[in-house]
């Protein structure tokens, strides 16, 4: 019996000026190991979702969270730690109803909100709060970007001085090969 688990996932591989990755999922381990530590738990055994959108895709496309909803179905989970809500889910729907699986066999706690479920009314208010909050704000972004490479589309004096081609992103004026979007 493995009693008990950390959910890390991280939505991106995206890389920084710097050469380091944006998202760190080590990071999350790394703090979610010293938590069980502080609080005198055992080491858990880990569910990584690396590269995988809580916001984009349904959750059934995350392999290693489904897996841990199984091993909670079969009980042998009993407690889960992630970093924050937005690890379990970006959608208040899809966030909610994979806690109300799993709430009467494991309790989860996230280290930024605290113990986290569907099973009494202030937990449900304020993990729906969460959930909420962090779908309002991928919403949010995603909008922006949108918007913003839209309105980048429409300016000729965006065209790449090599390619012709409009690049979004910051793109030097000259060409790498992947990083044409829009002929």
């Amino acid at each position: 019996m493995v009693g008990l688990a950390g959910y890390v996932r991280v939505s991106g591989q995206k890389i920084k000026t710097d050469g380091d990755r944006r998202q760190d999922i080590n990071r999350q381990i790394e703090k979610i190991k010293q938590y069980c530590k502080t609080m005198q738990l055992p080491e858990p055994i880990f569910f990584k979702d690396d590269g995988i959108s809580a916001f984009k895709d349904d959750y059934n496309s995350r392999p290693e969270f489904c897996k841990m909803l199984r091993e909670v179905k079969a009980n042998r989970i009993k407690h889960i730690v992630i970093e924050d809500l937005t690890r379990w889910s970006r959608r208040l729907e899809d966030g909610l109803k994979t806690l109300a699986e799993v709430n009467d066999k494991c309790m989860v706690t996230s280290l930024a909100e605290g113990d986290v479920g569907t099973d009494i009314p202030e937990k449900w208010f304020k993990t729906a709060i969460g959930f909420l909050m962090a779908e309002w704000a991928s919403r949010s972004m995603a909008y922006k970007i949108t918007s913003g490479m839209s309105r980048r589309l429409e300016k000729p004096e965006k065209k790449c001085k090599v390619c012709g081609n409009i690049h979004l992103g910051r793109v030097p004026n000259r060409c790498k090969e992947g990083e044409v979007l829009i002929q």
